[in-house]
């Protein structure tokens, strides 16, 4: 996690990018770098906005993927495995997601939306309709993750929105597939 001005707030012990964070963060602020370094490494530059950063070692040394803390001047970068798999459509919406919870220091504190009401009767339903000794606590807690995902604005908005933006038919058109189920499940 770093503020606006590069300066490390924290850090795991196993990770050290103090050297290099003014670097990738000056490339970051400035929306138009093709690569950056980072302990070491050099990293692809794919994407660049204000709210995210996602870039790629090209030998297979990972991945560098960055989102901006809403409502704050932070931000919390992360280094994904080179072999985690999906990390390309799952690594910011984790990341994103993990910085939205640390707006008001709790793990579950969002940016309320418009949606969120809707979202919470829809949730509410599913348990309802679940019922409390039925459920694995492991896939129950994944769902709840994932349905926090979906309320937080640079989670599923953001990832809809590069879907979009990279004009993927393929990937366009299993999300298609993936709303008509959840208009089945909901509406039906």
């Amino acid at each position: 996690m770093i503020n606006d001005k590069a300066k490390v707030l924290h850090s795991t012990s196993n990770w050290n990018v103090s050297k290099d964070v003014k670097g990738v963060f000056a490339s970051w602020s400035s929306g138009n770098a093709q690569f950056v370094n980072m302990d070491g490494k050099r990293y692809s530059v794919l994407q660049m906005e204000p709210e995210r950063f996602i870039a790629t070692n090209r030998q297979k040394k990972g991945h560098l993927v960055g989102s901006s803390i809403p409502g704050t001047h932070m931000y919390l970068i992360a280094h994904i495995r080179a072999k985690a798999k999906g990390w390309e459509h799952m690594a910011y919406p984790a990341i994103a997601r993990a910085a939205a919870m640390m707006i008001k220091g709790t793990k579950s504190q969002f940016i309320e939306t418009e949606v969120d009401a809707s979202v919470d009767s829809e949730l509410a339903e599913v348990k309802n309709r679940l019922g409390p000794s039925s459920v694995d606590p492991y896939l129950k807690a994944e769902i709840e993750g994932f349905l926090e995902w979906i309320k937080n604005p640079q989670g599923l908005t953001s990832y809809l929105l590069h879907s979009l933006q990279e004009n993927d038919p393929y990937r366009i058109s299993k999300l298609a597939e993936i709303y008509n189920d959840f208009y089945r499940i909901f509406y039906s």
